[in-house]
């Protein structure tokens, strides 16, 4: 079997994943592709939202597997804090 790039995992993301995510407030993004696991972390209106672990299996691993196939194992959600989150809780922790 042919082995995933990061490549064609972005390309799928970009042109069919990304628009659905964008037009809900939030955005993707690929942390990791290896050995048929994609790493995302999803951003925005996504963080915190009740369906982000459906959003994940139902948008992201069905378009992923619908263009590559079975080249994709799975798809895991890593959970982040946004940046802008980090620093405003920095700021107020520094009272400033």
């Amino acid at each position: 079997m042919k082995k995933l790039t990061r490549k064609e995992v972005q390309s799928v993301i970009d042109e069919y994943v990304k628009p659905v995510i964008v037009s809900h407030g939030g955005d993707i993004l690929i942390k990791e592709v290896k050995d048929g696991t994609v790493r995302i972390t999803l951003w925005g209106n996504c963080q915190g939202c009740p369906s982000v672990q459906l959003t994940t299996e139902t948008v992201v691993e069905e378009k992923l597997r619908e263009h590559l196939g079975d080249k994709v194992d799975k798809v895991i959600l890593v959970n982040e804090v946004s940046p802008d989150i980090l620093n405003f809780a920095k700021k107020l922790i520094r009272h400033e």
